[in-house]
């Protein structure tokens, strides 16, 4: 049975490579609709896309899916999620920069219907939170912790949510509160690197990703929506999908 994929913002960067990736997998995935600002605009870069799965009427797009996948910005997010809780479809979840009430919104919602969130797809920097998670119980109250990024300069969220998410993993791990430093760079046109330093007294282990091709997430994502089309209710994370 086909799994039928919306991709509100498929005329953006990640939702054009979600868009590809899906009409490329030859298994049970289906690209049902796409959502564009203006059903009337002409953009060519979605000439490959069937004009009839395209529409700027969101509760519509999502009508037609069993999974969609969310990478566009948060409060447009909240609107998608509401349409999925309306329509009762899951959601996959990969937008970044949710303030406070945005993520209380999302847990609340995720008794009602299936949410996998992830600050980060891929399924490398999946692995380094779990190496992670492994060092900062073994040595993070010994160490010094640093963060360091850096992303193309138009990302506007700093710290990264991957960073914050590294984080958040980092000080469950601790049994004693410690700041973790972040160092953020936001220069040229790079799609993610990753680095977390674990510093001791007379030596360092650092855990380093880095992203060449933003295709990792939209692969990421497809995965997720594979996964989670035979889940129930609850609130998901990339680990989940990825058995770590």
């Amino acid at each position: 049975m086909s799994i039928n994929v919306c991709v509100p913002g498929v005329s953006g960067k990640m939702g054009m490579e979600i868009a590809k990736l899906i009409l490329l997998d030859e298994s049970d995935i289906v690209l049902s609709s796409g959502v564009i600002r203006d059903q009337n605009i002409n953009n060519d870069k979605l000439a490959h896309l069937d004009n009839s799965i395209l529409t700027s009427n969101l509760d519509h797009a999502v009508s037609k899916c069993d999974v969609c996948i969310d990478f566009t910005r948060p409060e447009y997010s909240m609107l998608i999620l509401d349409a999925c809780v309306k329509n009762n479809k899951k959601i996959i979840i990969g937008t970044t920069g949710f303030s406070s009430d945005h993520i209380k919104k999302i847990e609340s919602s995720s008794k009602k219907i299936p949410v996998l969130r992830a600050s980060n797809m891929s399924v490398g920097i999946n692995i380094c939170l779990k190496l992670v998670e492994t060092l900062s119980s073994l040595v993070g109250d010994q160490s010094d912790i640093d963060i360091i990024e850096h992303h193309h300069k138009h990302k506007i969220d700093m710290p990264s949510g991957t960073s914050l998410s590294l984080e958040d993993v980092i000080k469950k791990n601790l049994t004693t509160k410690k700041e973790i430093n972040h160092h953020c760079l936001r220069v040229g046109n790079v799609v993610g690197d990753h680095m977390v330093k674990f510093t001791l007294d007379n030596e360092s282990i650092e855990i380093n990703h880095r992203s060449f091709d933003r295709k990792i997430f939209a692969e990421g994502a497809i995965l997720a929506a594979k996964w989670i089309s035979n889940k129930g209710n609850g609130l998901y994370t990339m680990g989940d999908a990825l058995s770590l």
